[in-house]
């Protein structure tokens, strides 16, 4: 009886991150590109990501927009998040904020943290919509309960300055605390002059 093959994508996985000892991306790049041929959604984001960044394979971000456009099809949060990030740099497709803020937005509906911070940054700076300081903290706060730093410190900030919620230092100090504990440097500064 022949040994049964392993899944290319468990295989790419376990080097991209590193399950068995040390990441890599050199090892992965392959495995990953095969499932992601084979349409499996998650490898066809990294497979994106390692073109996006140069992991493995040489930097090239057209490829990266095609795959996570690929993934981003079939709902995939992260794709859809990387996908608006290449809008809003203009990498591999030209800039479109607009359309960045709207893909921030369907990802952060979907729950993914990190979305919901940068959509709260759209908000809180007019990026591809209105600017909506309350919108803003609505989405920083969803983000900051999920444990994303950089939201953690935008809320404590917000709290600090009274932006698009009530002046509170007793909440912005905890929002801080919690970012600063994830070493986020401009929570700790802020704390250090303030607290």
């Amino acid at each position: 009886m022949k040994p049964k093959k392993e899944n290319p994508s468990v295989i790419g996985q376990r080097y991209f991150y590193g399950d068995s000892g040390r990441k890599n991306y050199r090892k992965a790049f392959p495995y990953l590109l095969e499932a992601a041929l084979a349409g499996d959604v998650h490898p066809q984001n990294l497979v994106g990501y390692c073109y996006d960044l140069g992991l493995g394979v040489e930097k090239d971000s057209t490829k990266a927009f095609y795959w996570f456009q690929r993934a981003a099809r079939y709902r995939h949060k992260e794709a859809i998040s990387n996908l608006a990030l290449c809008y809003e740099h203009g990498r591999g497709v030209e800039p479109n904020p607009r359309k960045a803020f709207l893909l921030y937005k369907k990802a952060a509906l979907l729950g993914d943290a990190w979305a919901q911070c940068n959509l709260s940054v759209c908000y809180a700076n007019g990026f591809g919509t209105k600017q909506n300081l309350s919108k803003n903290v609505e989405w920083c706060r969803k983000a900051a309960r999920k444990g994303d730093a950089k939201a953690e410190y935008n809320l404590g900030f917000a709290y600090f300055e009274g932006e698009g919620v009530k002046q509170n230092l007793r909440l912005a100090k905890i929002w801080l605390e919690k970012s600063a504990a994830q070493n986020n440097k401009k929570a700790k500064l802020l704390l250090q002059k303030n607290f």
